[in-house]
């Protein structure tokens, strides 16, 4: 009888079948419908596919990158436009952030921790399905890239001060500079990852050996490549029309997705994010969403926009701080006991504490602005950075055992099997939602007959983008 070896790798395979799976039965199915973002990617595809241009920014805008526009063109340019063609990188970046985001959990709090944050990240909600599988810009690209950057750090401090590994620390610094700036010039959100990671770099540059020959112009390059894009548009463009300067007014605006809203002020938008934008981002919205009363007793009923005083969302949000605060403690507590022994800094604990830190800068970031008091469960995508922080959450809940030795790890088992569940749940929820209207096929058709009625001469096909 012919027995299988379970081991870590072919977990880890299983998993990412599972990722794939299920996002490619909602791929095919055409859900979520298109929105305007992403008829303006598509359009830029489509652009790029035929030689017409060759965007490095959205069309309108001076601040999003257009990545996701590149990676599609060159499968329209096999299989022709379509819609599930303009998806198909959004599938490939996010398994390769699950990839990253193994191999850096592995490195950071060990296998089973790294294998249980693919596992979990694998599903999702509705509402998080709908941001990972729509090409709109940002989602993946904040992902993969804050991975790589905390996984390069990690690396780059980890690695003994040996001459020997010379040759390996200048391609690490190189890797880190090109994806910091190709990070930042496909979307702002990166910003966190790039400034804690950047911290684990000059540390790493702390070490005479680190300041080998080359070592300098290794990073430097990276840097320089990866913001090819951005300086080929600025030095092309008006200064008022810079990227930087695009950059800045996002921040002055208090960010994008207003809708011409006003916000009450930061004390509701501290509040919104603790108790709405971080269930959200997190799948906690599959049990605490206005849709999901017929599945959970305490669901929402009033109208379609959530209430910040649901009890569910503000649970989900305050035990996720309370486990990010355990962690962030804990690796200030080891910080603290190596100084006083005198020891070498601990690369796997501050790359823990730039993990926690830079989704700490993302919450903190989102609170400040305006977006959270207006909508925060409608743009809870703009912290959608602390998903990589997963897998620090879940090692400070395996910490439970050490505070209490009997309760701690039954309490551990019941709270992962309620999220992994939770999560189930909202898998079902994506799939059914698929099922109840016509469907984006559907609404293209209609679009199509309308056209042929109005304008019986036309046969020209257009990406239509509303919004």
């Amino acid at each position: 009888m012919l027995k299988v070896r379970w081991s870590p790798s072919l977990s880890l395979i299983l998993l990412l079948i599972v990722a794939a799976a299920v996002r490619i039965g909602l791929l095919v199915r055409e859900w979520p419908a298109s929105n305007s973002d992403e008829g303006t990617m598509g359009l830029m595809a489509m652009h790029i596919a035929e030689g017409r241009h060759f965007p490095s920014f959205m069309y309108g805008q001076s601040y999003m990158g257009t990545a996701e526009a590149y990676l599609s063109a060159a499968v329209f340019r096999v299989f022709g436009p379509s819609l599930a063609g303009l998806r198909i990188p959004m599938l490939l970046l996010f398994l390769l952030f699950l990839i990253a985001m193994y191999v850096l959990a592995r490195r950071l709090y060990g296998t089973a921790v790294a294998l249980v944050s693919v596992g979990l990240l694998a599903l999702g909600s509705r509402e998080l399905y709908g941001h990972e599988v729509v090409a709109q810009g940002a989602i993946p690209e904040t992902l993969l890239a804050g991975t790589l950057l905390l996984l390069f750090g990690h690396r780059l401090l980890a690695t003994p001060d040996d001459p020997s590994h010379a040759a390996a620390q200048r391609w690490r610094l190189a890797g880190w500079g090109a994806a910091a700036t190709l990070g930042l010039w496909s979307t702002v959100l990166t910003a966190p990852f790039v400034l804690t990671s950047a911290v684990l770099v000059w540390m790493t540059l702390r070490r005479r050996s680190a300041a080998l020959p080359g070592g300098l112009w290794a990073l430097g390059g990276g840097l320089l490549t990866g913001a090819v894009p951005w300086l080929l548009h600025d030095f092309t463009h008006p200064w008022r029309d810079s990227g930087v300067v695009g950059v800045v007014n996002i921040y002055l605006m208090g960010g994008t997705g207003l809708n011409g809203g006003e916000s009450p002020g930061l004390v509701s938008q501290v509040t919104n994010t603790v108790t709405t934008s971080l269930a959200y981002v997190s799948g906690g919205s599959a049990i605490a969403h206005p849709y999901s009363r017929p599945a959970w007793p305490f669901g929402f009923t009033g109208s379609w926009r959530p209430p910040t005083d649901d009890a569910v969302a503000t649970l989900w949000g305050v035990a996720l701080i309370v486990l990010w605060a355990g962690a962030v403690a804990a690796g200030v507590r080891a910080v603290r006991h190596r100084r006083r022994a005198q020891e070498e800094p601990d690369a796997q604990v501050y790359s823990r504490l730039a993990m926690l830190t830079a989704a700490g800068l993302t919450v903190a970031a989102f609170a400040a602005g305006s977006t959270p008091g207006v909508a925060p469960a409608n743009n809870f995508r703009y912290i959608i950075g602390v998903l990589i922080a997963t897998p620090a959450v879940l090692a400070s809940l395996g910490s439970l055992r050490s505070v209490a030795p009997r309760a701690g790890g039954p309490l551990r088992a019941v709270v992962l099997g309620f999220v992994a569940i939770t999560l189930a749940l909202g898998t079902v929820q994506a799939y059914r939602d698929t099922a109840r209207g016509p469907g984006e096929a559907a609404g293209r058709q209609l679009i199509d007959a309308l056209r042929r009625a109005v304008y019986p001469t036309s046969t020209a096909v257009t990406w239509t983008a509303t919004g």
